[in-house]
């Protein structure tokens, strides 16, 4: 059957060229590489994860140590007066001071001041542990999301490749049948010149013309779509591109209760579904480890370096100059906060129990999908039989109107309108190759092994 089908399309090529010469073939699985190469879709997506990676990455930068400083430059517009001791005004015998006696002496109108921080945690009852595990489910949901959105990608492009495959291999018998609906035109309206057929009659098959027109407008048109959906994810030139995969019309041996197991295996949905548990599981964790009563452990080490020279601006600015290092442990932590922690840790604890529903349901679902997707399959597998069979049955009836016309015991309108049938069933078995093309790829998706 493909055989004839693509006897069709070259003797179609005579009426109808859609790439032209120097076209490049392109099969399905070129297409799949190409776009998983150049897709800014899965670029993006990619981003993400390399986004979601550095994220677990300063998450881990946390449990570290962090060191501060703060540095502070000023003028004092009014700096402490000087005070002058007059000889004897402490005490008269002995003179005490015996010459006067300023201080501060010269007090400079600077001021400066350096100050170092150095804080490593001890321990935050697993606040930072949980945080860098969120993180970390956050990246694995970013992966896995990446793999939904490249299978995705895969069903549009699927989609759109045999979209095109159908419209190319629909031109041939479409133009046959216009053409033979001219010759039918031609001899009625001859009749109607001699008076043996009304007006009606013409009108009739005129209109049959122009929907054989319009449906070649309608493939030609689905053709460059389907080209042009594939340049965006390939990059390709959509007017040098043609599509050389066809359809398949082989039924793969099924086990619907092993093809059930394989799509919650390689679901991305239902392990996003697991990873959102895991994630509240690790939130509610974090959630406790904020409560009341629970304060965080550090190691703090200050240093300050303040005075009100300019380094080495002149002989003893270092005696401007003061010095302080202090070591401790600190701790900071809620009493109470108005029962505000009970409350998140009680919101966290319905998010754990409503993401395991959801996983329950979830699965369900999956086998629900695969289910139907087999029924669809099954049916277009039954529909493709159908009109194969009624393609042969075709077949013969135009072999036999062809012969009975050579015999003269038929007019050429009758053979004409025999051809037509053959071709609408040709067109009809292009029609279910591709449904079932498409039912097929669907559970293949489903399954996890396109």
């Amino acid at each position: 059957m493909r055989s004839v089908l693509l006897g069709l399309c070259l003797y179609a090529g005579l009426f109808w060229t859609p790439m032209g010469v120097g076209a490049q073939d392109l099969s399905f699985p070129q297409v799949l590489e190409l776009a998983e190469e150049r897709s800014e879709i899965l670029m993006l997506q990619e981003s993400a994860v390399k986004s979601a990676g550095l994220a677990v990455a300063e998450a881990r930068s946390n449990l570290g140590p962090e060191l501060t400083f703060e540095a502070v430059g000023g003028y004092m517009a009014h700096p402490p007066l000087s005070i002058t001791v007059q000889p004897g005004e402490i005490s008269e015998s002995p003179p005490i001071p015996a010459t006067p006696l300023t201080f501060p002496e010269d007090e400079p109108s600077g001021y400066f001041e350096l100050s170092l921080q150095l804080s490593q945690p001890l321990y935050t009852w697993g606040k930072l542990k949980r945080s860098v595990q969120l993180a970390g489910l956050g990246l694995e949901t970013s992966k896995a999301e990446f793999t939904e959105r490249k299978r995705q990608m895969h069903q549009d492009l699927h989609t759109a490749y045999f979209s095109g495959v159908l419209a190319g291999d629909s031109l041939g018998p479409l133009q046959q049948i216009l053409d033979i609906l001219g010759e039918i035109e031609e001899d009625r309206k001859r009749a109607f010149e001699l008076g043996t057929l009304n007006r009606l009659s013409v009108l009739e098959i005129q209109a049959q013309i122009s929907e054989m027109k319009r449906r070649i407008v309608q493939a030609e048109q689905a053709y460059a779509t389907a080209l042009e959906t594939i340049a965006v994810y390939t990059g390709l030139d959509p007017e040098n591109l043609e599509l050389s995969s066809g359809f398949r019309s082989e039924h793969p041996g099924i086990s619907e209760t092993e093809l059930k197991e394989s799509a919650l295996e390689s679901s991305p949905s239902l392990k996003k579904a697991r990873l959102n548990r895991e994630e509240a599981r690790a939130n509610l964790k974090l959630i406790r480890g904020e409560a009341n009563f629970r304060p965080d452990l550090s190691i703090n080490l200050s240093f300050e370096l303040s005075g009100q020279t300019i380094p080495l601006s002149e002989p003893r600015w270092a005696d401007a100059w003061d010095l302080n290092l202090s070591a401790g442990v600190g701790t900071q932590g809620s009493l109470f906060d108005a029962g505000r922690s009970g409350h998140k840790i009680r919101q966290a604890e319905e998010a754990l129990s409503a993401s395991q529903l959801a996983i329950d349901l979830l699965r369900k679902q999956i086998r629900l999908q695969t289910r139907q997707a087999v029924e669809v399959l099954e049916l277009r597998w039954a529909e493709l039989q159908e009109t194969g069979a009624a393609v042969a049955q075709a077949e013969e009836e135009e072999k036999n109107a062809g012969r009975a016309f050579e015999q003269e015991l038929l007019i050429r309108e009758q053979w004409g309108m025999a051809r037509i049938a053959l071709l609408l069933k040709r067109l009809e078995l292009s029609q279910r190759e591709y449904s079932f093309e498409l039912a097929l790829y669907e559970l293949e998706s489903l399954v996890g092994f396109p």
